[in-house]
C-alpha cells in the first residue's frame, strides 16, 4: 500500500520519467494549445512541464497497482509535432486527464483550447485527477515525492456549476494568490474543492460505465455548442472552427 499524501517513486521511475521529457519536448510545440499570438517557450520549458505531467501520471499508475490492483498502461511514446495520446489512463470506460503541479500549487487548471481540441475530436475525459509534484526550488528538481490533490468530472468544467466553484481565469489574469499570469483561458479549481475520496472514485470508475450523455451534452467554453452540434458534420465542424478563432480575434483586440 502507498499513502496517496506521499507516492514515492523509485529513482528508476524518475529517471524514465526524465528521459522521456527530455525527449519529447523536441518533438512537440513550443506554445499552448492554440496560442499562436504568444511567444514560443524555451524547450527547457516545455521539458519541465512534460516533466511534471508525466511524473504525476507515473504516481497515478503506481497508486492504482498498489492500492487497488489496477493496471493502467503508460504511454511513453515520442508523437510527432502536433499529435498527443488519446487520453492518461482509462478505467472501464473512463476516460481520464491525470495533471500535476509542482509542489506549492493549488490549482487545478484545465485549458478551454484543450476543452475545445478534445471536443471536436469527441474524446473529452471523463475525470481530472490532479497530483501536487514534490520540487526542490533551488536545483529546480523534483524530489521523487508526489501527492494526491483531488479530482473532479467533466460536469465541473463549466461557469457557474452549482456544487462547486469553478472560477473562469482568462489569458492574462493570475493565478490567485500568485504572481503568475496565465497564457491561456483556463477554468480553475482549487485544491481544497476537490474530491479527496481516491476510494469512492475508484469504486465508482471500477462498478458503473461513464454517462456519455455527459460528454455528448457538454457545452463549449468558447461557443457554448454541445460536443454533438460541433461533430454532427464536417460542416459543422469547419463552422465551429471559424467561430471559435472570430471569438479569441475579438477578445485580442479587446485586450
Amino acid at each position: 500500500m502507498v499513502n496517496p499524501n506521499d507516492i514515492v517513486l523509485t529513482p528508476e521511475e524518475l529517471n524514465q520519467c526524465i528521459n522521456f521529457a527530455s525527449v519529447s519536448a523536441l518533438t512537440q510545440q513550443d506554445i499552448e494549445f492554440g496560442q499562436h499570438d504568444i511567444a514560443p517557450r524555451p524547450v527547457e520549458e516545455v521539458s519541465r512541464d512534460t516533466l511534471i505531467g508525466k511524473i504525476a501520471e507515473v504516481a497515478f499508475a503506481k497508486l492504482l497497482h498498489e492500492n487497488y490492483g489496477t493496471e493502467i498502461e503508460l504511454d511513453f511514446n515520442i508523437y510527432p509535432r502536433g499529435e498527443y495520446d488519446a487520453h492518461d489512463a482509462s478505467i472501464n470506460g473512463w476516460n481520464i486527464d491525470v495533471k500535476g503541479t509542482r509542489q506549492g500549487g493549488h490549482y487545478l487548471l484545465v485549458e478551454w483550447n484543450k476543452l475545445d481540441f478534445r471536443q471536436l475530436e469527441n474524446r473529452l475525459s471523463h475525470i481530472y485527477a490532479m497530483f501536487s509534484v514534490g520540487w526542490d526550488r533551488n536545483t529546480d528538481w523534483p524530489n521523487r515525492h508526489i501527492a494526491y490533490a483531488g479530482a473532479v468530472t467533466l460536469r465541473a468544467l463549466k461557469e457557474n456549476p452549482d456544487y462547486i466553484n469553478t472560477l473562469v481565469l482568462r489569458k492574462g489574469d493570475y493565478i490567485p494568490g500568485t504572481k503568475t499570469r496565465l497564457q491561456a483561458d483556463n477554468y480553475g479549481i482549487e485544491f481544497h474543492d476537490l474530491n479527496k475520496n481516491i476510494d469512492g472514485l475508484i469504486r465508482v470508475m471500477r462498478n458503473r460505465r461513464p454517462d456519455q450523455e455527459v460528454s455528448n451534452q457538454y457545452a463549449n467554453p468558447y461557443t457554448h455548442e454541445t460536443t454533438l452540434e460541433i461533430i454532427s458534420s464536417e460542416e459543422s465542424k469547419r463552422r465551429h472552427i471559424e467561430m471559435v478563432n472570430e471569438i479569441k480575434s475579438n477578445w485580442m483586440r479587446r485586450t
